[in-house]
């Protein structure tokens, strides 16, 4: 088990593995001068795998013929022709992992193998964290999916929540595994890193020599490429998946409020329609003479008179409240000039040009263009009259 070290500005912790797989150095602190003179390295290369600097960018640099150095999750290391440097973490929760990842280690080195050290020790550093990928992969897609499932059955406040925190959650480990994808991919695309990561037997690099094989070290960066590419991929389509259901959702709920809406309309067409058949026997309700109380048929006047209003005003109402409701096809003015406009190649200013000289010398009869037959008889006629003159 690792312990966490806490992060100093003037020295480097690291554990050392030695070609055997054997530990020679266990947290061991040395001032960082001293630590870049030793390996040659420059205080830039120190940035990208020093404890106390904050998280950077998955990266792995090659310096030929010295060092490949590591930065990736996890795990920052320096690999050389004949030791490995693993350096220490203050993260109690990386420092587990990192036990883990040197137990590891340990086995990978001192298992007999042709490939050459650092080959070894990169492909290691290569599985633990394609596995940490693919670990934390499957834990997106148990959790979205089991409240995609629940969203599917029913669309409520907390679902969504949770699963706009889980999108948040996807969409980082979603950047950080495109990052390692495209840091391999680099590699690849780059003859003179390859060239470079042969520590052990160290080529000697000539762009225009086409004899030099690269094969062990292109095989190895190809398959963790691919599979890197398979998580991103993978962690892509829960990413859509999640907002495609956010999209059905919104609609969804678009569409009840849509319906409450309508219903509270509907409500209020109905009040208005009541409304208005209560104002007539309003009228009649006033201490005024109004000459028809002793008439036999006026209560049933008024009666029939109020409820016929009522129910023309609320049919009124629902047939605008229809025409609000249908979704018509039919363009605008605008709209079906610009139409016909294209329909005819007619541009703007086109149309605002026959307009002018319309209004000015008014319309002219429309003239039809001669064939190209017609053309040749009148040009054929015009040389004629030349030649008789």
């Amino acid at each position: 088990m690792v312990s966490p070290i806490a992060p100093n500005d003037l020295f480097v912790s690291y554990t050392t593995f030695d070609t055997e797989g054997n530990v020679t150095a266990v947290s061991q602190k040395i001032p960082k001068a001293q630590f870049l003179n030793e390996n040659s390295l420059f205080p830039r290369d120190l940035r990208k795998v020093d404890s106390s600097s904050i998280d950077v960018a998955p990266t792995i640099m090659v310096r030929s013929e010295n060092a490949i150095i590591v930065n990736m999750l996890h795990i920052k290391a320096i690999i050389k022709s004949d030791n490995i440097k693993i350096f220490d973490t203050a993260n109690p929760s990386v420092a587990t992992k990192l036990g883990l990842f040197m137990y590891d280690l340990e086995l990978k080195l001192k298992t007999p193998s042709s490939l050459p050290y650092e080959f070894k020790a990169l492909e290691c550093i290569l599985i633990s964290v394609l596995s940490y990928l693919e670990a934390q992969l499957q834990t997106h897609l148990t959790s979205c999916g089991k409240i995609l499932a629940e969203l599917e059955d029913n669309i409520n406040r907390e679902s969504l929540q949770e699963l706009l925190i889980k999108l948040k959650k996807l969409s980082s480990f979603f950047q950080r595994a495109t990052l390692i994808r495209d840091v391999l991919e680099e590699l690849l695309d780059n003859d003179e890193d390859l060239n470079g990561m042969y520590l052990t037997k160290a080529l000697k690099y000539n762009p225009t020599d086409a004899a030099l094989d690269y094969s062990e070290i292109e095989m190895i960066l190809e398959t963790y490429y691919q599979h890197c590419d398979e998580v991103v991929q993978q962690a892509g389509s829960l990413i859509s998946d999640i907002k495609a259901t956010e999209d059905i959702a919104n609609i969804i709920l678009d569409a009840n409020r849509n319906s409450l809406m309508l219903f509270e309309l509907k409500v209020t067409i109905y009040t208005l329609g009541f409304t208005v058949a209560t104002l007539l026997p309003a009228f009649y309700g006033m201490n005024l003479k109004n000459y028809i109380e002793e008439s036999f048929y006026g209560f049933g006047a008024v009666l029939a008179i109020s409820i016929i209003q009522g129910v023309l005003i609320t049919l009124w109402n629902f047939k605008k409240l229809h025409k609000v409701q249908t979704l018509t096809m039919m363009a605008s003015p605008a709209t079906t000039m610009r139409n016909k406009l294209r329909y005819h190649g007619l541009d703007g200013r086109r149309l605002h040009r026959q307009w002018l000289s319309r209004l000015l010398f008014g319309r002219k009869a429309k003239q039809m263009s001669p064939t190209q037959e017609e053309r040749d008889v009148i040009w054929r006629m015009i040389r004629n009259d030349k030649n008789i003159r």
